[in-house]
């Protein structure tokens, strides 16, 4: 199974782990780290790559806030020298919950363009649609 890790800036990260268990409960083989002002760059470094370690037996998907942040810069740096990872901005709530409901079925290359792919997707307006009214009606009984 392929290994989940969230972070990102204050505690976004343990704001949606949060929320995954309050939808599915429990998860296997997903880490979070939050970077808050008082965590180093360097500390949240050691967090990401031990959390790459314990969870890559069939790859590792680092979902992050904001790209070009540091948890963000980090986790590719990380990336470069260790394999089967990926990592992918823009992280958010529908994402994360279709990532881990698909990837028991997928291999990292697809479980990336798949997370890519949903989280462009979960995000939409809101808009009121007025139907317009037939005003033909039809005599009969």
């Amino acid at each position: 199974m392929i290994g989940i890790i969230l972070t990102g800036h204050g505690k976004i990260s343990s704001g949606i782990k949060s929320s995954v268990d309050l939808v599915m409960g429990s998860v296997d083989k997903l880490e979070y780290y939050d970077f808050t002002q008082d965590i180093a760059p360097e500390v949240l470094e050691s967090k990401i790559s031990e959390g790459i370690d314990k969870l890559n037996e069939d790859g590792v998907l680092i979902l992050t806030d904001i790209a070009g942040g540091t948890p963000f810069k980090l986790a590719s740096v990380l990336s470069l020298n260790k394999a089967n990872v990926k990592v992918v901005a823009g992280m958010n709530l529908p994402m994360v919950l279709e990532v881990i409901s698909e990837r028991e079925y997928s291999d990292i290359e697809k479980i990336y363009d798949f997370s890519i792919e949903v989280g462009k997707s979960e995000i939409q307006g809101f808009e009121v649609k007025i139907k317009e009214q037939n005003n033909d009606f039809e005599d009969g009984i």
